[in-house]
């Protein structure tokens, strides 16, 4: 049996026997607690989702106080695959790394007030003239009637995160109120005399039990913030056009299936409607020329009315996850538009003006929809853009000359399509910082891929690659390389080059054994080569001080590991799953990788006794 792997000093060998002494030793110090072997899988942020998600959170910054109302925009380019999640990986953790464990119950923290504080806070408010009374997280099952003793100065009541279910008639006292906050609670109306808060600007339901919009509110006519998300209503009434000033209506996360004329809402700008069951919107939406965010993602809408083109100041629309076959041309007029998101419709083509007269778009996402090739507006709908997804498609060609005017473009991403070759002027693209063609039918990756000299994401998994160019040495910035499920027989040596690599998933190739010069890739932290026909490994992979993770498994033919394995000190994960390594003992495999990396130390030629 050999006992070190190639590179090692036979003069630093130990018997056998004196090897599996030390390694059962070292099992043992592992049950006491000096070094824990742990099941886990490591995170891969490679494997995020290619799309750019419109969200509009329904609250407003009307004063410190206030939830801030905001858009938040993702856009993020899938940087490739990793091993099977499905695979054990096994953690390998140093001597000395100890975690604290929580020993007993864990506290609760106690709410700031008490049920019967709740009466003192607000006799302590009437007394010292307060017009702000904060009762949140009191746990309060009901607000005391003595409420109305603040009619003459309370303008703003917090009574969010309690166990309200309803609330008292004397609310309706208190004439002078301008904000209520009601949110996470569990309240299934509202009293009528809450008509009598006249001023009332800003009035916050969310997180409730409401099956309907409680008809006060339609009487409350000062409301300029309306918020309503996350409830149970399914129908909201004319009555809405009472509402002339308001300016933000969330009914996010309800059960929605239409909604009335909203010609009246003039003042209105932002209407978040996601997450609910329409199925069409009214002809008259493109009378609220005011609107700038309009959210109706997450919906079942077939189509948009043509009067959506009037509204000229629109900048964020949400139309991802409906039913869309098709959008109209008007959408052209929505000239401030910045990004275009239909992920998830069931469109085949857009009309050519569209995207052409957008020319402010900096992202534009048609992910998961029915695309056979580009849309019809040429370079010029691409003149601003800085991300594209297209991933999920079934285009098969990416035309000649589509990028030439993209000077901004730094993400592609074209996943997921029918790819089988790239276009001649290819080794023009070089502002792209992130390019995703995986899971297309390449089987070639163009020489002059070393043209794109600002790469930092290059993702070619599930192609029919069987080369790598040599070219790829010239990617000086390159930090992550997805090679996974290719026909790869062999890497070119001047992988080694690519100093900036982090990230270098080989995995399900068809690898007989990986270059020398793979150990001078001094950043690399994360290398998948399972899943391949490696006989063997480089001594030089010991040069890999910032290597953490580690994937062999499913190498049939992987019999014995170098010992200057055991000098990679980052190695956190290592996954030996379904190698044979019969060159070690079978003791020291069966109990693990962090077993075989103290194996591998003693071995070694700097092993110390």
């Amino acid at each position: 049996m050999a006992t070190g792997g190639p590179g090692a000093s036979s003069g630093s060998a130990v018997s056998a026997a004196a090897a599996a002494a030390a390694a059962a030793a070292a099992a043992a110090a592992a049950n006491q607690g000096d070094e824990a072997a742990s099941l886990g899988s490591p995170e891969d942020p490679s494997r995020s989702q290619c799309t750019s998600p419109f969200a509009v959170e329904d609250t407003h910054a009307l004063m410190q106080d206030f939830d801030q109302l905001s858009i938040t925009k993702k856009s993020s380019m899938c940087s490739g695959s990793s091993p099977d999640p499905k695979k054990t990986k096994v953690t390998v953790q140093r001597p000395g790394e100890v975690k604290a464990v929580m020993c007993g119950p864990v506290p609760v923290k106690k709410s700031k007030k008490t049920d019967q504080d709740a009466v003192k806070e607000i006799q302590r408010c009437r007394e010292d003239n307060d017009s702000r009374l904060d009762l949140s997280k009191c746990q309060i099952a009901a607000l005391p009637g003595c409420i109305k003793d603040l009619a003459a100065n309370l303008t703003e009541l917090y009574l969010y995160s309690n166990k309200l279910v309803s609330l008292p008639m004397e609310i309706g006292h208190l004439f002078g109120l301008e904000i209520l906050m009601l949110q996470e609670n569990s309240l299934t109306n509202l009293p009528d005399t809450l008509a009598s808060c006249s001023r009332l600007r800003l009035l916050d339901v969310r997180h409730n039990k409401l099956c309907e919009i409680p008809p006060v509110i339609f009487k409350l006519t000062s409301l300029t913030h309306l918020l309503l998300r996350f409830n149970r209503i399914r129908e909201v009434e004319d009555d809405l056009r009472q509402l002339t000033k308001l300016q933000i209506l969330s009914l996010r996360e309800n059960k929605i299936r239409s909604l009335p004329a909203l010609d009246s809402l003039q003042e209105l700008v932002t209407l978040d409607v996601s997450h609910n069951n329409l199925v069409e919107l009214p002809d008259n939406i493109g009378l609220c020329l005011q609107l700038t965010t309009l959210n109706l993602q997450h919906n079942e809408l077939k189509s948009l009315p043509e009067s959506i083109g009037c509204l000229r100041s629109l900048q964020h629309l949400g139309l991802r996850y409906n039913h869309l076959k098709q959008v109209p041309k008007s959408l052209a007029n929505c000239g401030l538009l910045d990004e275009f998101n239909l992920e998830g419709n069931n469109l085949e083509t857009l009309p050519d003006s569209v995207l052409m007269n957008l020319n402010r778009l900096t992202s534009i996402t048609l992910s998961r929809n029915y695309f056979k090739a580009f849309p019809g507006g040429g370079p010029q709908q691409f003149i601003s853009v800085q991300t594209l997804n297209l991933d999920h498609n079934q285009v098969n060609k990416i035309p000649f000359g589509i990028f030439s005017r993209a000077a901004s473009l730094t993400k592609l991403n074209m996943r997921d399509n029918l790819l089988t070759a790239l276009p001649p002027d290819f080794s023009s693209w070089t502002s792209l910082v992130e390019l995703n063609l995986g899971t297309n039918q390449l089987a070639r990756l163009p020489e002059d891929v070393e043209k794109l000299v600002q790469l930092e994401v290059l993702v070619l998994s599930n192609n029919q690659l069987k080369r790598l160019p040599s070219t790829i040495r010239n990617l000086a910035k390159l930090r992550v390389l997805d090679l996974e499920e290719n026909q790869l027989e062999a890497l070119p040596s001047e992988i080694g080059y690519v100093k900036s690599l982090q990230r270098l998933i080989v995995q399900s190739n068809r690898l007989q054994y990986l270059p020398r010069a793979i150990g001078m890739l001094s950043n690399l932290v994360y290398l998948a080569i399972g899943e391949n026909d490696l006989h063997s490994l480089p001594t030089e992979i010991g040069s890999l001080a910032k290597l953490e993770s580690l994937y062999l498994n499913d190498n049939v033919n992987l019999h014995n590991l170098p010992v200057e394995l055991a000098s990679c000190q980052s190695l956190q994960i290592m996954s030996i799953e379904n190698c044979p390594l019969s060159h070690i003992p079978a003791e020291i495999v069966a109990g693990g990788p962090s077993l075989v990396i103290q194996y591998l130390k003693i071995q070694g030629p700097y092993c110390q006794f």
